[in-house]
């Protein structure tokens, strides 16, 4: 399929394929569900969620496999901190780009290519034998998340035009089934074949299958100029309203960026938090770290669920707090407080796990409101997403290292960047009006 064209000049221009073209994909007349058939919808939501299913289990893979990847390089687990830093970097300098190519090849095209991407990568990962050469790897393989990110959310933008809410917090909620599972496939691989390494390779193997839906569907198009938004408030100066609109997305940004890097701390050193400062064994740790992305699945789940009868805002404030407790715990209660040290991650897991899990999908979904999704803006977010992924965990990582916090900085961090939350949501509720 050719790329896609200027969607508003050259509606059937530059080899664009719009959708009333393409049988699996329209409904003439079906109000329901608008300009796609069912059947469409469905097989496109079952991609998505399984390449969420790939993108939380590489996302969160490291947690997990820190302790192995170490001894097999011979080095400390905080010595392995560029590895986040790589994620980081590659996920910011990728943010532009991917929003550019999503918003001119279509976007099932890109989706496909980024999982081709990360299945090469991820086979390679094991047989790095250094910290640069694997970082360098990680590098690369890291760049081609946010062309899977922006290439989903914009075409669930794109197929549900401000009512989105629901497909992306069940989409995302897949991203949390991936990083529930790794723990718990690291653990199996050790056993089965002797390496918590050879997880990489099943990741690797999942990624190519993750693609097979996308041969049977062709890509969304963007939706009509005057379902795009809401069109300007005559009650607003044109500029109050650009300055306001930009309020709002610098503050959603905001948000991105703080919900992503206490996800990141949290989630990729609750194993090592576990056995280092609590002395769970592997396997409870394994727990732990899968009780964290369970929560945060489950949540994602229930916002899916109850979107549509409520706001992000009242969600993102409903849950928070709940996260803001979950570090808490082990900040009060870390040595000898009355919970034992496997009720204590367990608690701080799975609190941390469900007070985090409305944050990035409600953040777009607010932003949705006001401003009409592309691929530009969620190259942007996905760039902000990447340097949160590096702040958060690499935070921890120095902090570990560097001072008398060890790994309880884990918990510092992620209680910070919870509390971060709130003035970021008021700010949206404020200047959106």
């Amino acid at each position: 399929m050719a790329a896609q064209g200027d969607h508003q000049s050259l509606p059937n221009g530059n080899g664009q394929h719009k959708i009333v073209n393409q049988e699996p994909a329209v409904a003439n007349g079906d109000a329901e569900e608008g300009r796609y058939t069912k059947r469409y919808i469905a097989t496109c939501l079952l991609g998505y969620s399984l390449s969420f299913v790939i993108f939380g289990s590489q996302v969160s893979i490291l947690g997990p496999t820190i302790k192995p990847l170490a001894e097999r390089l011979q080095v400390s687990e905080p010595d392995l901190s560029p590895l986040f830093t790589a994620l980081g970097i590659a996920c910011i300098v990728s943010g532009t780009p991917s929003g550019w190519l999503v918003d001119r090849l279509p976007t099932h095209h890109v989706l496909v290519g980024s999982l081709l991407v990360e299945a090469v990568g991820f086979a390679l990962v094991p047989l790095m034998p250094n910290v640069w050469t694997l970082t360098a790897l990680y590098f690369a393989i890291c760049f081609s998340y946010n062309f899977t990110n922006s290439a989903v959310f914009t075409s669930l933008g794109w197929m549900f035009p401000k009512r989105a809410g629901s497909a992306l917090n069940l989409v995302l909620a897949m991203f949390g089934v991936g990083s529930f599972f790794i723990p718990l496939a690291a653990q199996v691989c050790k056993y089965v074949v002797g390496d918590a390494l050879a997880v990489f390779w099943v990741v690797s193997g999942v990624s190519v299958l993750a693609a097979t839906p996308f041969l049977f569907v062709s890509s969304p198009t963007p939706p009509a100029p005057e379902l795009d938004g809401d069109g300007p408030n005559p009650f607003v100066s044109s500029s109050k309203a650009k300055l306001l609109s930009n309020v709002v997305s610098t503050a959603v940004v905001t948000l991105v960026f703080f919900t992503t890097a206490a996800e990141t701390a949290v989630g990729n050193w609750i194993y090592t938090y576990s056995v280092r400062e609590q002395g769970l064994s592997d396997d409870d740790a394994a727990v732990a770290n899968s009780g964290f992305w369970g929560a945060f699945t489950a949540g994602r789940v229930l916002g899916a669920a109850i979107s549509h009868l409520t706001t992000p805002a009242t969600l993102l404030l409903g849950v928070t707090p709940l996260a803001v407790a979950g570090c808490a715990l082990p900040l009060l209660w870390g040595h000898g407080g009355p919970l034992t040290p496997w009720h204590l991650v367990m608690a701080t897991s799975m609190l941390c796990g469900f007070g985090n899990s409305m944050g990035y999908a409600n953040a777009v979904s607010l932003l949705e409101r006001y401003v009409p999704i592309t691929g530009f803006i969620n190259g942007v977010f996905g760039a902000v997403a990447g340097g949160a992924c590096m702040v958060g965990p690499t935070l921890v990582a120095q902090l570990a290292k560097h001072t008398t916090l060890k790994y309880s900085a884990m918990a510092w961090v992620g209680l910070v960047f919870y509390l971060l939350h709130v003035p970021a949501i008021l700010t949206v509720l404020v200047a959106g009006g």
